[in-house]
């Protein structure tokens, strides 16, 4: 029995690690006998990449495990046997047979100077201590620093307000505007100010309703007010504006609209 090895990557030289080996070997096979190939389950750094191959050469066979080696170096690979079959079932089993490797490294050649030293064992680190001084050093300066400061704010006396006199109400000049024949505009004005007074003292009374709703509001809650000249005055505030017919007398309109203030109660509801 005869074992080879086969090596597909290079022509010549030996094979490096990671090249696909064909380890191969020859059994002579009896006549009326049977060649099985045995499994195979090889070791690290041995791995095996495929079924055996069987290849019949008149009275003997070759049988072709594919392989790869993951390490350089000596590497001994134990092919196993096969196995003959007689017709009459008698099975022969052959011995495993060891075949010699040297796997190359894909790896340059390092010198040994370029090798890195061990390095001496480092010391310990030495742990700072945690101590509250530091703090308590830190806030006794922040209260010799604070104290004159805040010494010299309470002896500034209370804050004198310095709010300026109250903004004298601004009254619009209608009287001019009625010389322009701007009517409405009188008319929009006194409106306006006849509704913020009704509002101000009831407020469900706002501004947002119309002139009937303000009527209705001050119905019910405040009886005691002179509603009928309200609505005489807001209805013909409301004609001045909205109307297609010119209101002779707007500026009146609007002076009476502003007697009117001083004779609506105070109060909310």
């Amino acid at each position: 029995m005869i074992a080879a090895v086969l090596w597909l990557a290079l022509q010549g030289g030996a094979p490096t690690v990671g090249d696909t080996l064909w380890l191969t070997r020859t059994v002579a096979v009896p006549a009326g006998r049977t060649l099985r190939a045995a499994d195979w389950h090889p070791d690290d750094p041995i791995e095996l990449l495929g079924p055996p191959r069987i290849t019949a050469r008149g009275d003997s066979a070759d049988i072709t495990y594919p392989v790869v080696i993951w390490r350089p170096g000596a590497v001994v690979a134990e092919v196993p046997g096969p196995v003959l079959l007689s017709a009459g079932g008698a099975v022969d089993s052959l011995p495993p047979q060891r075949i010699a490797l040297r796997i190359a490294s894909v790896l340059p050649a390092v010198p040994a100077d370029s090798a890195l030293a061990p390095q001496p064992r480092a010391g310990f680190v030495a742990r700072g201590t945690r101590s509250v001084i530091p703090l308590l050093i830190a806030l006794g300066l922040a209260g010799v620093l604070l104290a004159p400061l805040h010494w010299w704010w309470r002896r500034r006396g209370p804050v004198v307000p310095t709010g300026g006199l109250p903004a004298a109400r601004l009254e619009p000049p209608v009287d001019r505007w009625a010389d322009a024949g701007e009517s409405r505009a009188v008319a929009a004005t006194a409106t306006a100010r006849l509704r913020a007074a009704i509002a101000l003292r009831v407020p469900s009374a706002h501004r947002g309703l119309d002139t009937a709703a303000i009527i209705d509001h001050l119905t019910a809650d405040r009886p005691d007010w002179p509603l009928d000249a309200l609505s005489s005055v807001l209805r013909s505030l409301d004609e001045a504006r909205f109307g297609d017919g010119a209101v002779t007398d707007v500026l009146a309109l609007a002076r009476e609209a502003a007697a009117l203030d001083p004779r609506l109660p105070g109060g909310t509801s």
